[in-house]
């Protein structure tokens, strides 16, 4: 039912971004978390090791020189379960964000463009503890409201969208009045992209 509803929302958006004269872009996305003020060193490290990516989806619809979509990145992580009754413990953590871009170029192969962006990151434990008789183990929800602002550079083949963005976290706070533990988000984000236009 989910994937219906995703994928019936995606359409309704392709739909109304042609009937209105707009661009559709949608594809998938990933990237690395980065501690400290990336470096091209560094960028490559997360992409060699592979341990510290996301990946995911994005949307975006474009008039003129502004776009409005979302980004939803997730990963499923299997660890070595502590627990004699459970070979083994699943996570799955998550960043989504509503994005607003400014792009430069309205039809040229070169695409930069800077955004601004509100999201939710979290971490929630999925392992099946009671089916093992140990209810009540589970490690509690991590969820923060994040800002961030960065810019990037894409390129247009003919349909196809290809490119990276860097972003700066501004602010990852838990959501105000909740006692959740915050999703430690690191300050910047790198990410490389493709996908196709409408």
């Amino acid at each position: 039912m989910k994937k219906t509803t995703i994928l019936i929302g995606l359409l309704l958006a392709a739909m109304s971004a042609a009937a209105f004269g707009e661009s559709f872009r949608l594809g998938t996305s990933v990237g690395a978390e980065l501690l400290d003020r990336p470096t091209f060193e560094s960028i490559q490290q997360e992409f060699d090791e592979g341990t510290n990516l996301l990946s995911g989806l994005y949307w975006e619809v474009l008039r003129d020189h502004l776009g409005f979509g979302m980004t939803y990145l997730v990963d499923f992580q299997r660890l070595d379960s502590p627990y004699p009754e459970m070979e083994y413990l699943w996570f799955v953590d998550w960043v989504g964000s509503f994005d607003l871009r400014y792009h430069f170029f309205e039809d040229f192969f070169l695409d930069p463009f800077l955004e601004a962006g509100l999201g939710s990151a979290g971490r929630v434990d999925i392992s099946s503890y009671q089916e093992n008789g140990l209810p009540g183990v589970e490690d509690p929800l991590e969820l923060s409201l994040f800002g961030q602002v960065g810019g990037g550079l894409a390129f247009r083949l003919s349909g196809l969208h290809l490119g990276a963005r860097l972003l700066y976290r501004v602010f990852n706070n838990v959501p105000p009045a909740t006692e959740f533990q915050p999703y430690p988000l690191k300050g910047f984000r790198f990410d490389l992209f493709g996908g196709f236009s409408l």
